[in-house]
């Protein structure tokens, strides 16, 4: 023999059993060290000197895993004093590593007593890998469920042994294999009992219920819960095993479904808990007025809570109330001191849950105003609801909620939400949140409500009108403040496009008829030629909807109702079917537009370059803005519907292409217009351009916002939306 032995740096992984407390690697190590000690002695003898044996005595052992660096699954090395709990037979990891940049070699070892007080240990040897690099086993399926397992690692450079994680400062990890689910938990509520067990409805919607988990395992360490009609999450009891209490805040009527599974500490889920209640509409107001009473009233009666509302000199009955809402009337505010009505009393208390809500129209914006209010202690309102810093405003004592921009001359709907469980305050402006107040703390004293009028050295009279007042001594949830602010659609004009008489196609309604321009023409179906049995019939194009269509050719051709039709100072929603005649589909081209004085204030086109669909919006600066229908295809010869929906209320434009939402952009257009409607052309530099070669069909006029359910009814062919 004239070199050395050296062990082999590639081993096989194996595991071997052995007694604890004895070797595990006894008879290979034994092997090892008998050849290791011929080789030294050789060494010694006859290479005393040579380079290899310095670089054996460099040699240092691999470092000691750290404890940062060991994972029993995804979890950190756990103590025997809490040990990791896991659901199946878990995969050890290591970071091992080397000072002298050698490859290495793990070594894993757990251990176990089993039923009988025998100690059981199992090893695995991994192949070697770079220092620094991660290895792993995953722990055999004999080890046992419900028994605490130890388990440590040490590394081999392929010439020593490293220290084990456990030696002096180092320690073991421990898990614990638990493969049985926890019992399914248990529900109760006293606010909303179980369905099989009580048939009366409880209250209900906006007002909030407690419900009770609990377990009869005594290792379940959380719940994982969800509500039908929303809310969901994890709560974890003060001790294992424990209760919970869930609080809940029904979004609507009938009869939801709370799910709940116990989670234990390996992370085994029981079988679900389902538990359904009953759950009514929402407590009507406790208070509301109108405000629709007649002209020269003194007081506004009381449509809930049995108590009229004093009018001050300032107040006038028999105003208009908003267009297209089931609220009749409204009264107007002159801004002075006497412009108020007061019940005379509190209408809720300001430290419960609570909802006001009222239609508001400011007439003048040159101060902050106070729609509805509730005096407080120290000369400040406890609640009140109006405008604030150039805003809608909700405050609840201190606090303040802003959001959404008023408009002179024009009706918001605005509704203030006081929730104690949730420690907030939250403004709802025609139907949508604009902002919440957190940890809000109302004041402990409430006096009178106002209307109109805040108390404090400002009163902030309302100069404008004010409708329908109401207050609630609950949560108002979102759906139903979306509700309360519904504004409906009117139809301004619709247009079959099946007949002309006279060079004008009728409204539907005795309105004003379409008037065609240049070689524009109504065709009609002639069921009299039949392709199929006269072959000189040819074959002929067929209208979009109905018995007829408008035919342009692109050359001069139009129709156009000249007297005003769309009032462009409120919601207005436009509609129609276009079919654009391929021999023309490179070039822009006008379905529909809305004439102003200087240009066309808002123009439905087809984008010739990118055969899109587009809005083209003018403000009253001349400022041009575009919307394109990115995701819908204007493809010619097909039949397509159209939508523009402008919605004043949330200052949005919506362009529907065939049923869906294509393009939508917030927008405050600046102008105010009752216009006439065009189609097939705009104008352009001056003059009118972009016709139409093409047909259009079913042309729709509303007052309002469509929705929808509405536009695709329209898409449909549908006539009464």
């Amino acid at each position: 023999m004239t070199g050395c032995y050296a062990p082999a740096r590639n081993r096989t992984a194996r595991w071997i059993a052995g007694p604890r407390g004895g070797d595990p690697l006894k008879p290979p190590v034994r092997h090892a060290l008998v050849r290791g000690a011929i080789a030294v002695t050789l060494a010694s003898s006859a290479v005393a000197f040579t380079p290899w044996t310095a670089a054996a005595a460099e040699n240092r052992p691999p470092s000691q895993p750290a404890s940062a660096d060991l994972t029993t699954g995804s979890a950190a090395c756990a103590s025997g004093a809490d040990p990791t709990y896991v659901r199946r037979q878990p995969t050890l990891s290591a970071v091992l590593s080397d000072p002298d940049g050698n490859r290495v070699s793990a070594q894993f070892e757990v251990s176990w007593t089993d039923e009988a007080g025998d100690p059981q240990v199992r090893t695995v040897e991994t192949t070697a890998k770079s220092s620094g690099s991660s290895f792993s086993w995953t722990v055999p399926s004999e080890v046992p469920a419900f028994t605490d397992v130890s388990w440590r690692v040490r590394a081999n450079d392929g010439t020593v042994w490293g220290p084990w994680s456990s030696d002096g400062e180092g320690r073991s990890c421990a898990f614990v294999y638990d493969d049985v689910a926890p019992a399914e938990p248990s529900v109760s509520s006293p606010e909303y009992p179980e369905y099989s067990e009580d048939d009366e409805w409880h209250d209900g919607v906006g007002t909030y219920g407690t419900f009770t988990v609990d377990s009869t395992s005594d290792d379940t360490v959380s719940y994982l819960y969800s509500f039908q009609d929303g809310g969901s999450g994890t709560v974890r009891p003060a001790e294992p095993g424990g209760p919970v209490v869930l609080t809940y805040l029904p979004q609507s009527s009938g009869i939801p479904r709370l799910t709940v599974k116990a989670i234990d500490r390996a992370g085994n889920a029981s079988a679900p808990s389902e538990y359904l209640f009953r759950v009514r509409e929402g407590r009507t107001p406790v208070a509301a007025w109108k405000l629709a009473d007649a002209a020269g009233a003194g007081e506004a009666a009381a449509g809930a809570g049995g108590r009229p509302a004093t009018a001050g000199d300032g107040v006038e009955f028999g105003a208009e109330g908003p267009a297209r809402t089931a609220v009749t009337g409204a009264a107007g505010f002159d801004g002075t001191d006497g412009a108020y009505l007061t019940s005379g009393a509190p209408a809720a208390d300001p430290a419960g849950a609570f909802t006001v809500s009222a239609w508001v129209r400011p007439d003048s914006l040159a101060e902050d105003l106070a729609a509805v209010s509730q005096d407080g202690g120290a000369d400040v309102a406890a609640f009140g609801l109006g405008t604030d810093d150039g805003a809608w405003s909700f405050t609840v004592g201190d606090s303040v909620v802003r959001g959404g921009v008023p408009e002179s001359g024009e009706w918001a709907q605005l509704t203030g939400v006081h929730d104690p469980v949730a420690g907030t305050a939250r403004l709802y402006v025609n139907g949508r949140p604009v902002g919440t107040a957190e940890n809000v703390t109302p004041p402990s004293t409430s006096g009178a409500l106002q209307i109109g009028r805040s108390q404090g050295a400002a009163s902030r009279n309302w100069h404008g009108a004010l409708a329908d007042v109401r207050v609630w001594d609950r949560v108002v949830v979102a759906p139903e403040a979306a509700t309360h602010a519904k504004r409906g659609t009117a139809s301004k004009g619709y247009w079959a496009l099946d007949e002309a008489t006279g060079g004008s196609s009728p409204e539907r309604d005795g309105g004003l008829p379409l008037t065609l321009g240049g070689d524009a023409r109504i065709y009609r179906a002639d069921d009299s030629c039949d392709p199929g049995s006269d072959p000189d019939c040819g074959s002929a194009p067929y209208p979009i909807v109905g018995d007829g269509h408008l035919v342009l050719d692109g050359d001069g051709d139009f129709a156009a109702a000249d007297g005003p039709v769309v009032d462009t100072g409120d919601s207005f929603s436009l509609s129609a079917h276009v079919r654009i005649d391929s021999a023309a589909q490179d070039r822009p081209m006008t379905v529909l537009s809305l004439p102003g004085e200087d240009g066309s204030v808002a123009v439905v086109r087809y984008s010739g370059a990118s055969q899109q669909w587009q809005v083209t919006l003018t403000d009253s600066d001349g400022e041009r803005t575009t919307l394109t229908a990115d995701d819908s295809w204007a493809s010619p010869d097909y039949d397509h519907h159209l939508s523009l929906v402008y919605d004043d209320a949330a200052d949005e434009i919506l362009l529907y292409a065939d049923g869906t939402v294509s393009a939508r952009a917030s927008y405050r257009p600046g102008w105010t217009a009752r216009t006439g409607i065009e189609v097939g052309r705009s104008r352009v530099d001056g003059g009118w351009g972009e016709y139409l070669q093409g047909v259009v069909d079913e042309l729709h006029v509303h007052a309002g916002v469509l929705s929808p359910h509405q536009v695709t009814s329209l898409q449909l062919g549908m006539t009464d939306v």
